[in-house]
């Protein structure tokens, strides 16, 4: 989709491709910077916890404090205007998150998008800038979502205890 490429990394663990967009032409964008990077864990609390980088607790989101050894939750600064982003795909579960910077320089904050589509036992996750908070009119998040949403997971055939599944990117 949008003159994109699926590339995977045959010797990376976990496993991990990149969905590169061109850099130049009708389908750049000045927010992707040429695409953005999956990565397959599987899928309970703690790996997915961890790629998104927060988790739902009693219906709030609350980050994986990075002061601490990475298992305490702690709020989101109310700025952070965290959003849950629902996504819907063919044979998976998922879902996505944004949270915006809060610190640095105004003019270089941005949205970050990070998600996981679950599929049995695995799940494809990200995370990736969407939007540069000083300028709203640049919002790559429905690209990023026409993207993601177009993947089917195709399982093997045969068991060969490898994980269980490919992601296939529609066209």
């Amino acid at each position: 989709m949008f003159g994109g490429t699926f590339y995977v990394s045959p010797k990376s663990s976990p496993s991990q491709g990149i969905y590169d967009i061109p850099d130049t032409g009708p389908n750049a964008s000045p927010v992707l910077n040429g695409g953005f990077s999956l990565i397959c864990v599987e899928a309970n609390d703690k790996q997915i916890g961890a790629a998104l980088g927060a988790k739902l607790v009693n219906g709030q989101w609350l980050r994986y404090d990075p002061w601490t050894d990475g298992s305490e939750l702690t709020p989101f600064e109310k700025s952070a205007n965290v959003k849950t982003v629902p996504l819907n795909g063919r044979n998976w579960i998922g879902t996505g998150i944004t949270v915006d910077d809060t610190t640095g320089d105004e003019e270089r904050r941005g949205r970050f998008f990070s998600f996981c589509l679950v599929h049995r036992m695995h799940a494809l996750c990200g995370t990736t800038p969407v939007e540069w908070l000083a300028n709203h009119k640049v919002n790559q998040l429905w690209k990023v979502r026409a993207i993601l949403e177009s993947v089917e997971f195709v399982d093997p055939t045969a068991p060969t205890g490898a994980a269980s599944g490919a992601a296939s990117f529609g066209e």
